[in-house]
């Protein structure tokens, strides 16, 4: 929520807040995405600089989160995190990456399919 991650809870309903800002869970340890409904642990502040996150999952390079890399269909490819684009995957599950420092990426993320700087060969695809 508002590029932070939030402790969450199993539930049965959800909560309005959830559902209405479209909000999906991950798994802390492992990065599988939650399938179920979920409601933010109770007493938790509103998300701003004293979130916490996931162990492994913290980009330490500034600006954060600089360039992704992800495997996609058995092919390696850079992208930013984010959901407009023209192909969106799901960080957590397809095992996204900070290219710089190594942290894992739990969040949405478009793959550039053009940028193919991060070949040894360029011109390879």
């Amino acid at each position: 929520m508002n590029g932070y991650v939030l402790p969450c809870l199993p539930a049965e309903h959800g909560s309005v807040l959830t559902t209405a800002l479209n909000l999906r869970a991950w798994c802390g340890e492992c990065g599988v995405t939650y399938p179920g409904k979920f409601v933010i642990e109770p007493g938790t502040p509103p998300p701003f600089e004293w979130a916490r996150e996931p162990k492994n999952t913290l980009c330490s390079c500034e600006p954060r989160w600089p360039r992704l890399m992800v495997m996609f269909r058995g092919r390696w490819y850079l992208g930013h995190p984010g959901s407009h684009g023209r192909l969106v995957v799901d960080g957590a599950s397809d095992g996204a990456f900070c290219r710089n420092c190594g942290a894992g990426f739990l969040g949405e993320m478009v793959i550039d399919l053009d940028d193919t700087s991060h070949l040894e060969k360029p011109g390879e695809t």
